[in-house]
């Protein structure tokens, strides 16, 4: 492998990419998304786009044609394409990461709110992707919120429980899953309630403090039975904090009854 890209690298391949969306006449439109549409964040952001199309039926065509015209400019080491998502994902030979989206320019939406267009055929990109973050952030946070809702109440306490079975028979590596698995479902809800992605926990460093504190007092330093116990009952509060009105199966309180059971002692620190 040679060099990893920096910025200048970086800089090329935006040219390159403006360059060849301008030259093909079914996109109207390239607007880049991400940390790059309000200033990168360091020398190592990744390039984030999306292409407005003419049509919706264009996108195969164009999609190759992106495909091709990357291809042939840049050693390519990975490629992915997410037919479902409309999404593009490249990963240069120098490490650089180009991820494309694409859709027609009639149903332009900012999925997120750092957007910058660079050019548009059509002149009314802007306008639609402003006006869509009147209603984006709720569709997609809180449809997705009702769904880490019903998920972490017909789910986690269950694991819970496992949880505690594990750490009651010694099996510390399958307590730790068990937590493991609740602290996803946990960091899914503190996300949707701060609108921050979640997922592989990509923008969970922006909480308020004493939020990313309490996650910290759910990891699990040491394979003895106390840090185990100390995490285990420490992610137990925090989840059915989240839960807080919903109706669970098995309450918080049956559960640390639970717990204590498997603890044993009069079980005051539960």
């Amino acid at each position: 492998m040679g060099k990893v890209f920096c910025v200048q690298d970086r800089e090329n391949a935006f040219g390159f990419v403006l360059s060849a969306a301008r030259e093909c006449e079914r996109i109207v439109a390239l607007v880049q998304v991400g940390s790059g549409a309000a200033g990168y964040r360091d020398d190592r952001s990744d390039l984030d786009f999306v292409i407005a199309l003419d049509s919706d039926g264009s996108m195969p065509e164009v999609m190759d044609y992106m495909h091709r015209k990357i291809d042939e400019k840049y050693g390519v080491l990975y490629f992915r394409q997410d037919e479902e998502r409309h999404l593009q994902c490249y990963v240069l030979s120098d490490l650089l990461e180009i991820d494309i989206g694409y859709g027609g320019y009639e149903n332009a939406a900012a999925r997120k709110p750092a957007f910058r267009v660079l050019y548009d055929k059509t002149g009314t990109v802007e306008e639609k992707m402003i006006r869509s973050r009147e209603w984006m952030d709720d569709r997609i946070y809180g449809g997705k919120r009702k769904k880490d809702i019903a998920s972490a109440r017909e789910t986690g306490w269950i694991h819970l429980m496992h949880a505690a079975v594990a750490i009651h028979r010694g099996d510390a590596f399958r307590a730790v899953g068990e937590m493991e698995y609740v602290r996803k479902l946990y960091i899914d809800l503190l996300g949707d309630r701060y609108r921050l992605e979640s997922g592989l926990n990509r923008e969970i460093d922006r909480l308020p403090e004493e939020e990313k504190e309490a996650i910290r007092s759910t990891f699990v330093t040491g394979e003895d039975t106390e840090s185990l116990w100390t995490s285990l009952l420490n992610l137990t509060r925090l989840v059915y904090r989240e839960l807080e009105g919903q109706s669970v199966p098995v309450t918080e309180e049956m559960l640390l009854v639970y717990c204590r059971d498997l603890r044993g002692g009069d079980g005051r620190d539960l």
